[in-house]
């Protein structure tokens, strides 16, 4: 028979509740609009909520910024509601060189942040030498970078998950699709 000193028992208890709180996962929340209610929306995981809306429910404020920094009117929006309460569009389309952008705006027309498709040429040696050692030979569908509060990271879609990796090639996080 093992007795357990005090110590040992705090120990005990820390790592059991460690491991518990472990077993949670906070991923992105995402939420769909019944068919029948269409302003019904259900969480499915802790988070934000969003949906899709038309265009014409977004502020112009919001779809002006995003004109302007997109350089193309978007055509296709979603709303997200923060943490806090706040609402957050994103507001997407395709700009004149055919690249697909996605943009992050208050309804006040804020920027939060910019993802455009950009060609493989202009993602950063040392961005593709952070992939290489997380999924060598890996075969890539598109190439993003993302503008957040004036730092560059790059998005790298493969077929199952997309990497986002700083512009120094020193962070890198593996999100799947």
């Amino acid at each position: 028979m093992v007795f357990l000193t005090t110590p040992g028992k705090q120990l005990l208890t820390t790592l059991g509740i460690a491991i518990f709180s472990c077993s949670f996962c906070l991923a992105d929340a995402k939420a769909q609009s019944f068919k029948d209610t269409e302003n019904l929306l259900i969480a499915q995981t802790l988070g934000g909520i969003e949906r899709d809306i038309s265009l014409s429910e977004v502020p112009n404020p919001a779809i002006s910024s995003v004109t302007a920094v997109a350089g193309a009117a978007p055509n296709k929006a979603n709303v997200e509601l923060q943490a806090d309460g706040s609402l957050v569009y994103e507001l997407a389309g395709q700009n004149e060189q055919g690249f697909q952008f996605v943009v992050d705006v208050t309804s006040e027309g804020k920027i939060i942040e910019v993802d455009e498709e950009v060609d493989r040429s202009a993602v950063p040696e040392v961005v593709y030498k952070a992939l290489n050692r997380w999924a060598p030979g890996a075969q890539i569908a598109s190439t993003w970078r993302s503008t957040r509060l004036g730092e560059f990271v790059y998005e790298i879609v493969i077929e199952e998950f997309w990497f986002e990796i700083d512009a120094d090639g020193r962070t890198l996080t593996i999100h799947q699709n």
